[in-house]
This record gives C-alpha cells, structure tokens and sequence, in this order.
C-alpha cells in the first residue's frame, strides 16, 4: 500500500494523466494545491497539503511534488505516493529546473476549482511567466478534472469507510444533544466522535434556532455559540475525512420534541425530493431527470439555497445544481450521471419569507439502478432526548 491506495491505483491515476496529456499535446502537467482546493494533486500524489503544495508531472519520467513548509517535508515523504521535495521560498524556481530538466514546453496548469475560478496564486503565475518566458501555459484544470468523477473501486471503498465515520458525529449529534449546552459543545462532540476513530475533520456546519421562531435556513460554517433549548431544531453539514476523502450527510435533529406540523412539512418535502433523486440519479440519466425528481419541494412551494446536488470525493466535483438550474432546468437535459461517480443530493427546501430551511440529503454512488446511499440514514426525524 502507499498510504490508503495500492500502487496499482496510483499508476492508474498516472496513467490517466499522461493519456489526458497525450489528447491535449501537453509535454507536462503543472498541478497547485492548496487547503480545500486540492483534489488534483492529493488524486495524483497521495498528499493534500494544507498549505500550498506544486506538483510537476512530465510526460515522460518521474513526477515530483514540492511542499511549501519544510517542517511539513518529513510528513508529505511519508504519505506521498511520488518523491517530495522542500519547494523553498520561491518555488517558482525549482517548479522550473523540474520542467526544463524534462523538457517541457507546453505545460498544463491544474489546480484549484475550475467553475468558481479559483486556481494557482497570482504571483506564482506571474513569476513562472517571467522566469520562462519560452514555456507555454495553458489552464486545462476543467478537462483534467473529468479524470476525478467515476471513481475506481479503491476510492469508493474510501469514500464508504469515510462516510462510517461522518455518521458517527450525526449519531452523536442525535444521542448526545442535551438543553443548556452550546453549539461549540455540539461541534466537538460530533468532531470527537470520529476523531478517536481515526477520521480528520472535514466539515462541521450547524445552526440551532427554536422551531416556534425559525431565523436561519442553513447551516452555519461558525458555531454561533447559542445554548440549546427543547423545541430548538439543529440542520448540519457534515463530513469526516479519510486520506483526503470525505463522507457527507445532513440531516436535521429535533431537540425534546417531534416536529412542529411547519418543520415536519418540509422535512417531508425534503425527504420525498432525496428519495426520488436516489431513484433518479442513474447511469445515463440527466441533471434534469434529477430536477425532476425533486418536484415535492416546488408542489409544497418551497424553493431552495444551497445546490441540489454535486459531485464529490476529494472535494467538489461537477456536475452542481444551484437555484437557478432548479427552477430553470436545463432544455438539452444537462450534464449525465455515470456508473462510479460519487454525487452528494441534497434537497434543502427553503420557505418563500426565508426564515425556515432544511437540509436533508447524503452521500451517494451512481450504479445503473439509480444512486446508492453510502451513509446509514435514517427514515425520520432525528430526535434528540434533550
């Protein structure tokens, strides 16, 4: 193993790349990452940097990685499937003795997330211009990034051991909720519940609020530090990692009491949309047979915030479904789902004035009889004793 994946999955992973080259008569691949954004380079090394990390792939030869902090040097050596290096203070530099040493000159900038513009830093571009002015650069991250939509069966066994995890902290969410504690209280036991278990954290989003005076509707990316009382409602994101992967489900929790008739509505606006996307969502099928299946949320007149549904595995993938597309789906029927490729639904039914949301949905497979769920939800209301 090299880390998590064998060597044959990582030469695959190489193999893919250097056909993508081929098709694009690319002589190497240029790859940034960074934080979040960075799927490309931990889906072609093995290692996600947290802090910034560039990664030369030649056509021809051996891949190197260059790691931004030498502290962090030992670590990347230890979990990179290809041979790291310290990239020092102007990583330009030796980003550029690695591509002439390969010959390169047509390169192929990957990184960062294609559809929000997000890419490799300003003054590493600009440097790179300036110091090689005879190299040929070209962003091709929106095509490299197809290679990362049908998983291999290595990564969707990731994908299944991380969305174990992420159900840990909803069950704790669930069994350990009690009135008087605070929405920090409530982030560390969900993060602790997997922790211990091995898993990094991916995401902990959650907004608590009193069913009887809704004023948020999803949740929120800081805990506000509010104290739980009973009849609050608690909507959550959330994702525990693994080697890079993440599970993601969100599901409401209902503190002391069963829903109220307005929350129990839409949560089964939302329940009904999250069934019939999981029926809908198959090899072939259409972004708009996914819309369509989400019919329950617009016949209760509800309308939605966040995505419908997106592509997933070491971050955000196409194919999103915002509101716009939702409420005018696509004529030629859209982006098609195909067998392997991981995809988060998750209707979140929203109320005309904006005070009441649900977000309600999970981690998915597309196989051909429509989308297996890879996280153990449940068929209700989650209801915390309080």
């Amino acid at each position: 193993m090299t880390g998590r994946f064998t060597e044959a999955e990582m030469r695959r992973r190489l193999g893919a790349a250097r056909d993508f080259m081929a098709g694009d008569d690319l002589d190497a691949l240029l790859v940034y990452g960074a934080g979040s954004q960075n799927a490309d380079l931990c889906w072609l090394s093995n290692h996600r940097d947290p802090h910034g990390a560039h990664l030369v792939v030649p056509r021809d030869g051996e891949p190197t990685l260059f790691v931004a902090f030498l502290n962090h040097l030992p670590n990347a050596r230890e979990r990179s499937a290809v041979p790291a290096e310290w990239g020092g203070y102007r990583p330009w530099e030796k980003v550029v003795a690695a591509l002439r040493a390969a010959g390169a000159r047509r390169v192929g900038l990957v990184g960062g997330r294609a559809s929000y513009g997000f890419g490799m830093p300003y003054l590493h571009h600009l440097a790179l211009r300036e110091l090689a002015p005879e190299l040929e650069l070209t962003d091709v991250t929106a095509g490299f990034d197809e290679l990362l939509l049908v998983k291999s069966g290595e990564e969707v066994a990731a994908l299944r051991q991380s969305a174990a995890l992420t159900d840990l902290a909803l069950a704790a969410l669930a069994e350990q909720t009690r009135v008087g504690m605070t929405e920090h209280e409530l982030v560390a036991r969900a993060e602790f519940a997997y922790r211990r278990a091995g898993g990094e954290v991916g995401i902990t989003y959650l907004r608590s609020m009193a069913m009887a005076d809704p004023s948020g509707i999803v949740p929120a990316q800081r805990a506000a530090g509010r104290r739980i009382e009973r009849g609050d409602v608690i909507i959550c994101e959330l994702s525990a990692s693994s080697w890079g992967y993440s599970g993601q489900v969100l599901w409401p929790v209902f503190v002391g009491a069963d829903p109220t008739p307005e929350w129990q509505r839409l949560f089964d606006a939302a329940l009904a949309a999250f069934q019939g996307m999981r029926g809908a969502v198959r090899d072939g099928a259409s972004v708009a047979d996914a819309i369509a299946a989400a019919e329950p949320i617009r016949a209760a007149g509800y309308s939605i915030c966040d995505s419908l549904l997106h592509g997933f595995g070491l971050g955000l993938h196409p194919p999103y479904v915002d509101p716009e597309e939702f409420h005018h789906p696509p004529e030629d029927g859209g982006a098609r789902f195909a067998a392997g490729m991981a995809v988060v639904l998750q209707p979140n039914p929203i109320t005309p004035d904006q005070r009441m949301g649900i977000q309600l949905g999970a981690l998915t497979v597309v196989t051909d009889r429509g989308a297996e769920c890879l996280h153990a939800v449940p068929s209700g209301p989650l209801i915390a004793e309080g």
